[in-house]
C-alpha cells in the first residue's frame, strides 16, 4: 500500500497544457475518485501516476520516494481499463496468472495467488472459461483479479464500469468498495459519473480544465462546493443559479439553491422565497420535479405531492436560508456557505 504526493505536476501535448501545476496528497489506503467532464485531464493524470505518460514538470512520490522517472512495472501499480483488455485465447485462470508469469514466478506461487484472487472475487467456477463465455460483469471481475493478483501498492481504475448496464454497475461498485476495504489498498478511480464518485470515495478530486477545483469528502463537496463549477457539476438535477438581485441580494453575486431544497410553499417570514409560473410537472418516483419560470429564468424544485398544481399556475417556492450558496460573478468562487 502507498501514500501518493503529487507536487506541481504539469503535462502538455504539444502546445496544449492538459495538467497545470497540479498538487494533490492521497493517504495510504484511501479510495479517491478523479471526477470531471470529458477532457478535464482526469485520465491523463491517472496515466501520469501509472507511468504511461511522461510528465513535463513537477513530481510524483509514493511513500515519500520519487517515482517520476520509473517505468510502470517499477512503480508496483495495477491498472484496470474501461474495456477489460482480457486475452481472448486465454482462460480466466491464465488471464489472471499472466502478470505473475511475466515476473517469472514459480508455478506453485502463481497457482496460490490465482486461487486467492479468484476466491476474493468469487469467480472460482469461471477459471477454466474463455472470456467470450463470460458476461460483462464477470469479465470486469477477471480484469480486477488480474490487477490485484500481484498485490500492488496502488490500484488505478479508468472508468471500469462504464460499459456495464445500470443494475450491474450498482452491484459492481459495491463489490469494488468492499474489495478495497478488505485489501486496504490505495485506489484511484476515474469517472465522469458523480453518483459513482459519491458512493465509492473517501474523497473526490473534482477536476476541470487540468486543475483540481475541490478535493474533499463526498458530502463536503455536495454541501459546501468551493465554486460555481463544482456546485453545478455535483448534484442531480443541477443546482439552480439566479442573479442575486432577483433574490434580494447584492449585485456581483449569484445565488445557488439545489432543487431538493426548493419546494412549493406559502410565503413564510424568514424563508427564502421565489414566485413564478409553473411550466411542467415531471414524475420522478417518490417525488416530482417542478419547472418554474421566475422572470427570464427557469428553476427546478421538488415536491412529494403535486396535487392541485397544474401548468400555468402561479406558485411560490421556498427554501431555508442555510440551503443557499452565494458565488462571485467574477471567478465563481463561493463567498458564503451560509452555515
Amino acid at each position: 500500500m502507498a501514500s501518493i504526493k503529487i507536487s506541481g505536476l504539469s503535462k502538455r501535448f504539444g502546445d496544449v497544457a492538459v495538467i497545470k501545476g497540479l498538487d494533490l496528497s492521497i493517504e495510504d489506503g484511501e479510495f479517491i475518485s478523479f471526477l470531471g467532464p470529458s477532457g478535464c485531464g482526469k485520465s491523463t493524470l491517472l496515466y501520469c501516476i501509472a507511468g504511461l505518460e511522461e510528465i513535463n514538470g513537477g513530481s510524483i512520490r509514493f511513500d515519500g520516494n520519487e517515482i517520476s522517472d520509473l517505468g510502470p512495472r517499477e512503480r508496483n501499480i495495477a491498472l484496470v481499463f474501461q474495456d477489460y483488455a482480457l486475452y481472448p485465447h486465454m482462460s480466466v485462470r491464465d488471464n489472471i496468472a499472466f502478470p505473475l508469469r511475466q515476473q517469472k514466478l514459480d508455478e506453485t506461487t502463481v497457482a496460490k495467488q490465482v486461487a486467492w484472487a479468484a476466491d476474493v472475487l468469487g469467480i472460482e467456477p469461471l477459471l477454466d472459461r474463455l472470456p467470450a463465455a463470460l458476461s460483462g460483469g464477470q469479465r470486469q471481475r477477471v480484469a480486477v483479479g488480474r490487477a490485484i493478483v500481484r498485490n500492488p501498492s496502488v490500484l488505478l481504475m479508468d472508468e471500469p464500469l462504464s460499459n456495464l448496464d445500470a443494475s450491474l454497475r450498482v452491484r459492481m461498485r459495491t463489490e469494488i468498495r468492499k474489495l478495497q476495504k478488505e485489501l486496504g489498498i490505495t485506489v484511484i478511480f476515474v469517472t465522469h459519473d458523480q453518483e459513482e464518485a459519491m458512493v465509492l470515495s473517501d474523497r473526490i478530486a473534482v477536476m476541470n480544465q487540468g486543475a483540481v477545483q475541490q478535493f474533499a469528502a463526498p458530502m463536503e463537496v455536495y454541501a459546501r462546493p468551493a465554486n460555481r463549477f463544482v456546485a453545478g457539476f455535483i448534484g442531480s438535477p443541477q443546482m439552480n443559479f439566479l442573479p442575486a438581485q432577483i433574490c434580494g441580494g447584492r449585485e456581483g453575486h449569484v445565488v445557488g439553491v439545489r432543487p431538493h431544497d426548493l419546494k412549493p410553499q406559502p410565503e413564510l417570514a424568514g424563508d427564502f422565497t421565489l414566485k413564478g409560473e409553473l411550466l411542467l410537472v415531471e414524475p420522478a418516483g417518490p417525488f416530482q420535479f417542478l419547472d418554474v419560470a421566475v422572470g427570464d429564468h427557469i428553476v427546478r424544485a421538488t415536491c412529494v405531492d403535486p396535487a392541485g398544481l397544474a401548468p400555468g399556475d402561479t406558485v411560490t417556492l421556498g427554501a431555508a436560508r442555510e440551503a443557499l450558496r452565494f458565488f462571485a460573478t467574477d471567478g465563481g468562487q463561493c463567498v458564503n456557505h451560509q452555515s
